[in-house]
């Protein structure tokens, strides 16, 4: 029998995974300090193999194996793609939610070299998931918006709009990985797991703002990463929401709102 416990919060896995980063990258005496903070949650190491984990993902592979459980049944699955080697983050549920037909995964990140500011928005909707383009819906005036701010009108297609965004230092990403949703509405969002978006900003130290799309995103932000909102190494910003439902807004006052991304 285990020194500690195999079952965890979903909130606990966060933690154990955020102290294992900051593990591979502290000296000896910090690292002491680090198991001592696993063991107060119960988790020890030597419970699940004889090696140091020296990675999030050999972590990651314990809770895939089934040998760390999610008790809350919220659990995120961190693979890659050809692109992404950390980031692109698909999240799933547990037994029969896995089956359910409003688990919405989101896309992976929209990222360049060295961007400077990180948008975040909750979870596509339905037309953006389904075209696997970040706002895509009719009606939705993100790219106006971002395009207007440096004067210029938006382009034809997808690709040209994903690279406009990495030439001018912006990545684009969501808060969450995947949710149980019916429909588009962020009202609807529950049984929510986000990205890591610690990993995120740890592969790219140059971010230095965080501007979130709408009300939604930073509240959902602040729920999850309370640490990184006391940061004092960024700067957060909460930006009215380009969905085509948020008329409160005209698009000027949208778009001298947006400025201050610049």
């Amino acid at each position: 029998m285990g020194k500690g416990k195999d079952s965890f919060s979903f909130k606990e896995i966060e933690k154990i995974r955020e102290l294992i980063v900051r593990k591979c990258s502290a000296d000896r005496s910090e690292q002491k300090a680090i198991r001592s903070k696993m063991r107060g949650m119960g988790f020890y190491i030597t419970d699940f193999t004889d090696d140091n984990i020296t990675s999030v993902e050999e972590f990651d592979c314990l809770i895939a194996d089934g040998k760390i459980k999610c008790s809350d049944e919220k659990i995120a699955d961190l693979k890659s793609d050809d692109s992404h080697t950390t980031m692109n983050s698909k999240a799933y549920m547990k037994g029969n939610q896995s089956s359910d037909s409003n688990l919405k995964e989101g896309l992976a990140p929209v990222v360049g070299e060295n961007p400077r500011v990180l948008i975040l928005g909750s979870l596509p909707g339905d037309e953006s998931l389904m075209l696997q383009q970040y706002y895509s819906k009719n009606g939705n005036r993100f790219w106006e918006v971002i395009y207007s701010l440096f004067d210029k009108k938006p382009q034809e297609t997808y690709a040209e709009k994903t690279q406009f965004l990495k030439e001018h230092g912006i990545a684009l990403w969501d808060v969450f990985g995947a949710a149980v949703r019916e429909g588009s509405l962020d009202a609807n969002i529950n049984q929510e797991v986000p990205n890591d978006i610690r990993m995120f900003l740890n592969e790219y130290p140059s971010v230095n703002i965080i501007a979130f799309n709408g009300q939604k995103a930073a509240a959902s932000f602040e729920s999850y990463f309370q640490d990184l909102e006391e940061s004092s190494n960024l700067k957060l910003l909460t930006l009215p929401s380009s969905s085509g439902a948020n008329r409160q807004f005209s698009f000027d006052k949208m778009k001298e709102e947006w400025k201050k991304i610049l």
